[in-house]
């Protein structure tokens, strides 16, 4: 992989556009039993002009296919985690499952129907499971503009609804402007910096020696309130780094009432003026017995949260909404130390807790408990009277927040949530079945599941050759949700983009009248087309190491190795059973499983080779699983329910045994709904995503290197910069065929050197 070259995402979105489906099937553009909801049909009879039968599959793999039962070998000095074909002596076992579920992701997206699960994940293996009800609210973590706008706030009281009666510590901002130097402006932290140790813009100067460490820790533990000096110093003016200006600690009171020098500001750092005597709170972020450096490189300073308003500190009230926000964002802090643990990275790669996590995890997974005299930064929003509203409360300044919105708010709102009763069921739910996840104790009947009306038969796997040379796949990243933006689109289906048509600060992103995307994975052409394959025909780009910073990362914990797997070429063969299926329903079934109609109208020619694919088993982003899969040779056989019942009436015929074979060509959409349909923006994504590209460029994630330079945000506003915050490109209209391209930093200029003279800070 080339860093910083232009590339198509392996991950991407198709939309998921419900209204409008349901619209144009109200309009008459569209078929209603395909885009409306409603009760799926009963299977106690058979409806005259319903059709039943059976379609013969045949599967030709066309990048090798891998899936299976995992194991893991403890044996050797790391966990090596493999996956093995399964087999019943010589032949391979392909589970009618996998078939079904491959081509139930197609028919639910060219029908927009919902989500048939939600909150649940694949697994190596391709199957899914439930993980996650995608209740809570998702977490980003914060731009340094975001910070400055955090307010210090101690909890006071607890109140007995369960929330508490906070103060609002703001430092010196409600009594002095913001300092000006040349036209520019230097917002001011209301917390102050109280550096931790030795290392930082600071003399030490209590008495020499390892004592004096820890008489810097008496005297100032977290939570404490102390007595202290203050300098404010500038961040930034010297033409490199973000412009601020902030309090740095310099006396602290100590027991006997006297200020002691505790550091002295060096002579690099501009100074602007003192405030003595200030009263104030100590704030730890790092955990108990830890450095601050071990939380991030460059942190040297914890906070003393401050207020010195004239009217004293404002009070808030704090809600038990907000608290458990609160539980969220340490939760996902939690979240992520334990996905480290499970990827087996080593210690000295994994993040350290924060005091907050710390605290939390010392309790056993106790749920996260603010208390009286607790200090936190607080996201606030101005009421019209002027005083302020806590909307959220972090434990750290640059860190996780929430988003606005949970995944699940977003879908039930969007209309796309599972099937909660029989009459809001959509066309995959009617065709493939359904389970209600939550169905009330009373329910009964539709209203707890239905059964589907297509029966996938045992798979012939006769004609399948497989390989044995062991291939060490390249880390398989499952889909974050909180990576917003492969995954959200506006209400037409593109790219979420603010008034002015630039994107999104991540803070913007899971906020009310964002849809959720189906998560799609894009062919990989040049391997369709067995291209960058090795001597054993596997994809080259599917073993690589991972190269983050312009090293190989060459975890093996974390890669999964194939011991066996489906060549190229191999055919699979399936016969699927249908009944009591509207012309309308077969129709779109075998639009599906016409390789053809998936090509995107300006891809398309007279070549037989130009198809389009179907996914599955694991290794998608990686390329692997595309299977072109279309109707057998006289491979469809239908007949009418009407036929149907009179064979049975006089004894001439069963189900299985009377149908006569007919024309995949009998079973088109007319040509105003086929353009009605290819114009859609849910169809055009189905279609470039199970083309590919013809570009020759990567399909691979985004690089470590890449999203960073992506989350670049300007200080001031928190916006993207210039061509950052980039999505993975729409896979539908006119550019679903151009790449992602995320420009490399552009070199700082050198950083003057040399101290500033010191300055009175203007009022």
């Amino acid at each position: 992989m080339v860093e910083f070259e232009p590339f198509h995402s392996a991950v991407n979105r198709i939309p998921v556009l419900r209204d409008k489906a349901q619209g144009l099937a109200e309009d008459g553009r569209l078929p209603e039993d395909l885009f409306a909801t409603g009760k799926a049909p009963g299977h106690d009879h058979l409806e005259p002009e319903k059709l039943s039968g059976s379609i013969d599959l045949e599967m030709i793999v066309r990048t090798p296919l891998v899936f299976g039962e995992q194991t893991v070998d403890t044996k050797g000095p790391k966990d090596r985690h493999f996956i093995d074909l399964p087999m019943d002596g010589d032949d391979l076992v392909v589970p009618p499952t996998m078939i079904k579920g491959m081509i139930s992701r197609a028919y639910e997206t060219l029908t927009c129907s919902r989500f048939r699960v939600f909150g649940d994940t694949e697994d190596r293996e391709g199957q899914r499971h439930p993980k996650s009800k995608h209740s809570d609210r998702l977490t980003y973590r914060g731009d340094p503009a975001s910070a400055l706008q955090l307010v210090p706030l101690r909890l006071e009281k607890k109140n007995s609804d369960g929330g508490f009666t906070a103060a609002l510590l703001q430092g010196d901002t409600m009594v002095t402007t913001d300092y000006r130097e040349n036209g520019i402006t230097y917002p001011t932290m209301r917390a102050a910096s109280l550096q931790a140790g030795i290392r930082g813009h600071a003399k030490l100067c209590l008495k020499e020696g390892l004592e004096r460490l820890e008489r810097l820790e008496r005297m100032t533990p977290h939570l404490k309130e102390i007595r202290c000096h203050m300098t404010l110093c500038l961040h930034g003016d010297r033409g490199r780094g973000a412009r601020y200006a902030y309090w740095q600690v310099t006396h602290i009171r100590d027991n006997s009432g006297n200020f002691v020098e505790a550091f002295r500001i060096d002579d690099s750092v501009t100074t602007i003026e003192d405030m003595a005597d200030v009263t104030g709170y100590v704030y730890r972020s790092t955990a108990e017995g830890d450095s601050p450096s071990n939380l991030f490189p460059r942190k040297h300073d914890e906070r003393v949260f401050f207020d010195v308003s004239r009217g004293g500190p404002e009070r808030v009230v704090i809600g038990e909404d907000v608290l458990r926000d609160y539980r969220i964002v340490v939760d996902s802090y939690i979240a992520y130390r334990e996905e480290e643990k499970r990827l087996n990275l080593p210690l000295d790669k994994r993040h350290r807790p924060n005091r907050a996590t710390a605290e939390a995890r010392g309790g056993e997974g106790a749920p996260v408990e603010l208390k009286e005299g607790d200090l936190a930064y607080a996201v606030v929003e101005r009421n019209r009277d002027g005083s302020h509203a806590v909307r959220q409360l972090l434990p750290v300044m640059i860190g996780r927040r929430a988003y606005q919105v949970s995944p699940r708010d977003l879908a039930r709102a969007q209309g796309i949530l599972p099937v909660s009763d029989r009459d809001e069921a959509t066309a995959a739910d009617r065709l493939f079945g359904y389970v209600v996840p939550e169905a009330e104790d009373e329910a009964r009947r539709g209203d707890v599941s239905s059964r589907g009306r297509l029966i996938f038969g045992a798979v012939d796997a006769s004609r399948a050759k497989i390989g044995r040379k062991e291939k060490t796949l390249s880390p398989l990243l499952q889909p974050k949700t909180t990576s917003a933006r492969r995954f959200l689109t506006d209400s037409k289906g593109r790219t979420p983009t603010d008034e002015k048509g630039a994107p999104l600060a991540r803070g913007e992103h899971f906020a009310s009248g964002q849809f959720l995307g189906a998560a799609a994975y894009p062919v990989h052409r040049t391997l369709v087309e067995r291209k960058n394959l090795d001597d054993s025909g596997f994809p080259r780009r599917a073993q690589d190491e991972v190269v983050l910073a312009g090293r190989k990362q060459d975890n093996i914990g974390v890669r999964l190795t194939a011991r066996s797997w489906v060549k190229i070429g191999s055919r699979l063969r399936c016969r699927v059973s249908f009944s009591n299926l509207s012309r309308n329903e077969l129709t779109a079934l075998v639009w599906v499983l016409t390789p053809k109609n998936l090509v995107p109208p300006r891809e398309r020619n007279d070549d037989p080779r130009t198809v389009g694919f179907l996914q599955m088993g694991l290794g998608k982003p990686l390329g692997l699983g595309a299977l072109e899969v279309r109707i057998a040779e006289g491979g469809l056989h239908v007949i009418s329910g009407k036929d149907l019942g009179a064979a049975y009436e006089d004894l001439s015929g069963c189900l299985g045994e009377s149908e006569s074979r007919a024309q995949v060509s009998e079973y088109s959409f007319a040509e105003d709904v086929r353009a009605e349909l290819e114009r859609q923006p849910w169809v055009q994504a189905l279609q470039r995503a199970a083309f590919g590209y013809t570009d020759g460029k990567d399909v691979r994630y985004m690089s470590l290197e890449e999203n960073k330079a992506n989350n670049q945000t300007d200080f001031r506003t928190g916006k993207p910069k210039e061509r950052r915050g980039l999505s993975p490109q729409d896979l539908h209209g006119d550019g679903s065929h151009r790449c992602t391209h995320i420009p490399p930093d552009e070199k700082r200029a050198p950083r003057s050197q040399g101290p500033r003279p010191r300055y009175r800070r203007g009022r």
